[in-house]
């Protein structure tokens, strides 16, 4: 119950601390961050650059689950786009994205896996076809 109050507290004050619980193994401080399980980087397949993407969304999708968006960023420095689904979510998903004047591009099997405090990134590239 203590170690719960603490994790509650943390989570509250948003700030990273340790946390731990009866599921994890002695030694194993956690934060208090939210992970995303598939992270995209979307470019343009001919350039292999990024473009002025109009209309661009993503989504993640395993079984009945869909976590989707039409937020991305743009890294001022490279002017990569990229966005980021399935935050905390461990499974094996369906990864679409689409954008206007290009084909859908799907990659089909990204499998997101779990430690004991976060998922473990998997780190994907869309090279949509015009």
């Amino acid at each position: 119950m203590r170690n719960t109050l603490k994790c509650a507290i943390a989570a509250a004050a948003l700030i990273t601390g340790s946390c731990s619980s009866s599921t994890e193994p002695d030694g194993v401080v956690c934060t208090a961050i939210a992970v995303a399980g598939v992270n995209l980087t979307i470019v343009d397949s001919l350039t292999n650059a990024p473009a002025a993407f109009t209309g661009l969304w993503a989504r993640a999708r395993e079984g009945t689950y869909v976590d989707s968006t039409t937020f991305m960023l743009t890294n001022p420095s490279t002017g990569a786009v990229t966005t980021a689904l399935a935050y905390e979510r461990k499974g094996t998903y369906v990864v679409t994205v689409k954008a206007n004047g290009y084909q859908e591009w799907t990659k089909s099997g990204v499998t997101v896996t779990s430690d004991v405090c976060h998922v473990i990134p998997v780190q994907l590239t869309a090279k949509l076809v015009r």
